[in-house]
């Protein structure tokens, strides 16, 4: 309360004295002329359905109107473009089997996610018809929180009416719920923290309500920031590619075997290799001819089609290229399937395309460590299987005729193929052998290698290859190992989208389907015989996988090397195979990318604050009265606060229409002194004996107190009661004064 100023001292005589005179009257004092008197007729403070309205409404517009501005605009402006075929999409990380959530969140952070409007739209002018609401929702937080006043306001009232006074707030608290409900934001909700904090006081209701109100408003505010934010960085203007989609597709980018070359079941009987009488079964890859020399007959063998075995092999072709897609959904070991395939070498980014292939895939296990090696030669004995690192492994071929010395410095591969994969039925192995190809998918194989690397590796880079025996030395000194192996051919989808190869792990439906057993004997053949190309291609992919300085580096090396090599060989009889998918890339155009998931969390955000507006207006106008709350509800502000602190009591027990008749200012004007409205208080600062400062008011009674002394005081009580026509009423409320 402010500071009446106390009386100067007086004379006890003199009070009694004017006291106990009978000729004197006095009238009780009155408190300066009530607001009520000009407002008679006023029962309640107007505005009660005007504010709650105001609290409703003023979010929603805003919100209504920026984001049905901004729908209007996308949708208007949007640009229909043909998705494309789905297979041929290009799933980005969104899309992807991707279990990196930190990674998936930043890029969803960057680019907003996948789905997108594009639009023929200036960006910045989207960006700044977005921001409008954000801009203008700080400023309507103290309409919103008029609509929390409505329920504490009747929450006060009715623990007064109910006497119940420890479910009212201390005056401290009451300072802190009408901060809240002044929409301060922050600051009072740090107040409210640290009253509770420091002071470990219960904090009845309405603060707590207040309090959460406020801290939703905050959120949803800073929410609404956020996601203007978000949405404004991700609005990006970028060259989008339209696509066309082919009906009927009219490329020949797949490829399968010609079914000129390798028809029916592929086989084609020739002389056998050591046994010209004999004859024995080939598959279409190779072809056979007879030939006669100095020394009599021969019968020769090669890879059919050499050439361009030869110029895929060296990436020398026009037509052929060899592509790989990595899978790791069909193995159990870390590293990915590679499955190598011919692609068309006039591939390019203007046609989209799905196309068929024949693929193929190889797995390898270094067992050197295995094998028992010979102390008097360079012969090796595997599972069973004996041979020399000097041999080839040529099928139908004695293998001692095609060993060279053991001690040449020559470099050494060979390879046998087996029926099982335990390795126990070799080949084609030996001259008496009439069976040189096996027919069964996949293939098992043995290779071995002699020379290579050709370095020191007693080096403590192949420390591991060689302590534990995975490269091992032979009879010559020449370093050797042996690798376990099986080939895969499959029949395989492949997708080109925009100049690359659409991976497995982006979407695309990838299953590969394993192919007849005769592809086994088609692929292998050209290594089988020995051929040049096929003895080269082994020799490079022992040169590469030798240095690597572990096991598994070595067999993924090697296994790499012999399937792009096996799809190399078989170029020659293989022909172009029409899509069965096409979409052209043809034209661009600059367009604006909305991306959906920003624009609609930035509406999402803004319709919860209008939507949690209209719901508590409704329970305030359903259960709090509003026109009795609205009393308590105008008094719990700034404005109530003051009139309560400075104002006469008369002024608060009469009904009035607006707040700010409380004030002795607002009533009628009469009786100017001076320049001043009669009657009116007056707030200033004092600074108090022990060092504080407390309100003071200050009026003409206030004045005559501290200027003029009792008497004065009396004197002008007496002459203010005359000039209303009150004297005489009494004394009562004059003694009470003095006292």
């Amino acid at each position: 309360m402010a500071e009446q100023t106390p009386f100067p001292s007086a004379d006890k005589e003199q009070k009694e004295k004017l006291l106990n005179n009978s000729d004197v009257k006095v009238t009780e004092l009155k408190s300066p002329k009530s607001v009520a008197d000009d407002h008679k007729s006023s029962t309640k403070i107007e505005g009660a359905l005007q504010d709650l309205l105001y609290g409703a409404l003023l979010p929603c517009v805003p919100v209504i109107v920026v984001s049905t501005l901004l729908l209007a605009i996308i949708l208007t402006h949007r640009v229909n473009l043909d998705p494309g075929w789905q297979l041929l999409k290009v799933s980005t990380a969104g899309n992807v089997s991707d279990f990196d959530f930190l990674n998936r969140t930043l890029e969803l952070k960057a680019t907003g996610g996948n789905a997108a409007y594009f639009i023929r739209y200036n960006p910045a002018v989207l960006v700044a018809i977005a921001s409008w609401s954000s801009k203008i929702i700080p400023f309507i937080t103290s309409s919103s929180m008029a609509i929390v006043a409505f329920f504490a306001g009747r929450r006060i009232l009715d623990a007064t009416r109910d006497n119940k006074t420890g479910q009212l707030p201390t005056p401290h608290q009451m300072s802190i719920l009408i901060k809240l409900l002044n929409g301060n934001g922050a600051s009072s909700l740090w107040d409210t923290v640290v009253y509770k904090w420091q002071n470990h006081e219960h904090l009845v209701q309405p603060i707590p309500l207040a309090f959460s109100a406020l801290s939703f408003v905050v959120i949803i505010t800073l929410l609404i920031g956020a996601a203007d934010t978000w949405f404004a960085t991700t609005i990006t203007p970028m060259i989008q590619v339209q696509l066309t989609r082919h009906l009927i597709p009219n490329n020949i980018y797949g490829r399968g075997l010609d079914s000129t070359v390798c028809a029916g079941d592929s086989w084609v009987q020739a002389p056998c290799p050591s046994d010209f009488q004999a004859m024995c079964n080939y598959p279409c890859s190779i072809e056979t001819w007879n030939m006669t020399t100095a020394e009599g007959f021969t019968s020769k063998r090669g890879i059919k089609k050499a050439q361009e075995s030869a110029q895929t092999l060296l990436r020398n072709s026009d037509s052929n290229v060899i592509q790989n897609i990595s899978s790791q959904g069909y193995q159990q070991s870390n590293r990915a399937k590679q499955y190598y395939f011919l692609g068309d070498a006039h591939s390019g980014r203007d046609l989209d395309f799905l196309a068929n292939t024949v693929a193929i895939t190889t797995q390898c296990e270094v067992v050197t460590q295995t094998c028992q090696l010979n102390s008097t030669s360079s012969g090796f004995s595997c599972f069973g299987y004996q041979s020399s690192f000097t041999n080839s492994g040529e099928v139908g071929i004695d293998p001692t005729s095609s060993m060279i010395p053991d001690n040449s410095t020559m470099t050494m591969v060979g390879i046998q193929f087996f029926n099982d994969s335990g390795l126990q039925n070799p080949i084609g192995f030996g001259d008496q052998s009439t069976e040189l190809f096996g027919a069964q998918n996949p293939i098992h194989f043995l290779t071995w290698s002699k020379g290579f690397p050709p370095v020191d590796t007693s080096k403590t880079t192949f420390d591991e290859m060689r302590q534990n025996k995975f490269l091992q030395l032979d009879l010559s000194g020449d370093n050797v190992f042996v690798l376990n192996c099986s080939t895969s051919i499959y029949d395989m989808m492949y997708a080109w989208v925009n100049g690359t190869i659409l991976q497995p792990n982006q979407g695309n439906d990838f299953r590969p389907l394993l192919t007849p057993d005769m592809y086994g004997a088609i692929i292998s053949a050209p290594f089988a015989i020995n051929s040049a190309l096929g003895h080269l291609s082994l020799e490079n992919a022992a040169a590469l996988a030798a240095y690597e300085n572990s096991p598994q580096d070595l067999s993924d090396q090697f296994a790499d090397g012999f399937s792009r090599a096996a799809v190399a060989l078989a170029a020659g009889i293989m022909s172009p195979v029409t899509n069965l998918l096409e979409q052209s890339r043809n034209n661009t155009e600059l367009l604006t990318r909305v991306p959906k998931v920003p624009l609609y969390f930035l509406i999402g955000v803004k319709a919860l604050y209008a939507l949690a507006s209209l719901f508590f207006a409704g329970l305030a106008y359903l259960l709090t009265g509003l026109h009795e709350a609205q009393e308590v509800k105008a008094r719990l502000t700034v404005d109530g606060l003051a009139a309560g602190l400075f104002e006469p009591g008369a002024n608060q027990e009469q009904a009035v229409k607006k707040i700010e008749q409380l004030y002795n200012e607002h009533q009628p004007k009469e009786n100017q002194e001076d320049g001043q409205e009669k009657g009116n208080t007056k707030v200033g600062m004092k600074k108090a004996e022990t060092g504080g400062w407390i309100w003071v008011t200050s009026g003409k009674v206030q004045q005559a107190f501290t200027t003029l002394g009792v008497g004065a005081v009396l004197e002008a009580v007496v002459e203010n009661a005359a000039e209303s026509g009150e004297l005489g009423v009494g004394l009562q409320k004059v003694e009470n004064l003095v006292k």
